[in-house]
């Protein structure tokens, strides 16, 4: 049992961490001997892409783009096992860091990810015929740009009618590709970085919005004026997009962000809130006092900005999980 300050987006209780039943229960009595935060949700990753790590420093379409993109050139070259076990590796890595959930945009088979414990994949068909059967939480979809409009209504219908997510890829590199994204009412936007002036758009149709700050650094497209907008918004969301670029631990994606959106507490809502939006129960990460967050005058600024794996005491997973890697 864990005693201390339990801090999530309703703010900071005082009470106790019961592991076995993975829940805090809170108390009358004040206990500050440890720091207890519900566990990371990552809203956007491309988890295979880590076979290709460290990715050479291209143009965004260069690197990423389907068909002939770096990365699909190198995907091509592995079959499922070997992604399989990168995919695998990045997990437990970020699973260390206290990041248990990953909606992962897959562009391969499904069976690279399939049975791993909190990744939850969002499929891109290439059919019609693969859509109506395909098992996963959702679609995830790249820029409009890349398909057919036609096709990608058909994926929409699809997803309402099986109650499937649909998420796409929007607003990353100029606004020309966000009217046509919203016309599908997504249920999810990835990006929107770089068309600020239609975020008003996106947050009154309610739509939830990822931003991958890192990845966005790596490509040159830092926006600060999208983030200042995106972090008043309560649907707003953090993810770390390619795992040949960026690992996947949101606590990695919280250090850099800090540097650019200067607001420890709106990022560290960002973080975790993808439990509540998707629906997933959280675990918790318990952090010790003995190193970074000695002498913490914040210790919300401290979690943002330095906490580390030695300040890690315990991550506490919301699913049975077996860290053995084979």
């Amino acid at each position: 049992m864990y005693r201390g300050i339990f801090i999530d987006e309703d703010g900071i209780r005082h009470g106790c961490l019961i592991e076995d039943e993975c829940k805090f229960e809170e108390s009358r009595a004040e206990y500050n001997d440890y720091i207890i935060i519900p566990t990371f949700f990552n809203a956007h990753t491309h988890l295979a892409d880590s076979i290709a790590k460290e990715a050479p420093f291209k143009p965004l379409r260069e690197l990423v783009s389907p068909p002939n993109g770096y990365k699909f050139k190198v995907l091509k070259e592995y079959d499922i096992n070997s992604l399989r076990k990168c995919v695998k590796v990045e997990v437990e890595v970020a699973r260390r860091y206290g990041t248990v959930y990953f909606l992962d945009f897959r562009e391969t088979d499904l069976e690279v990810v399939k049975g791993i414990k909190g990744v939850i994949p969002l499929a891109r068909p290439k059919s019609v015929e693969e859509a109506e059967t395909i098992d996963s939480f959702g679609f995830g979809m790249s820029s409009i740009r890349d398909h057919d409009l036609e096709f990608l209504e058909k994926l929409r219908k699809i997803a309402k009618r099986r109650k499937m997510i649909f998420a796409i890829h929007a607003g990353e590199i100029d606004c020309e590709d966000v009217d046509n994204a919203l016309d599908l009412e997504p249920d999810l936007i990835v990006h929107m970085n770089f068309c600020p002036e239609k975020l008003k758009d996106v947050i009154d149709l309610e739509i939830p919005v990822v931003s991958c700050i890192r990845s966005n650094a790596f490509f040159g497209l830092l926006n600060p004026k999208s983030y200042e907008i995106l972090k008043e918004y309560d649907l707003w969301l953090l993810g770390t997009d390619n795992a040949m670029i960026s690992s996947a631990s949101i606590l990695d994606e919280l250090h850099f962000a800090s540097l650019v959106v200067k607001d420890d507490l709106k990022l560290f809502k960002a973080s975790i809130r993808g439990n509540r939006v998707f629906g997933f129960s959280n675990g918790f990460i318990v952090f010790n006092r003995d190193y970074n967050f000695k002498n913490s005058k914040d210790v919300i600024a401290t979690i943002v900005r330095r906490a580390n794996y030695i300040d890690i005491e315990k991550v506490v997973y919301p699913y049975n999980f077996n860290r053995a890697i084979k």
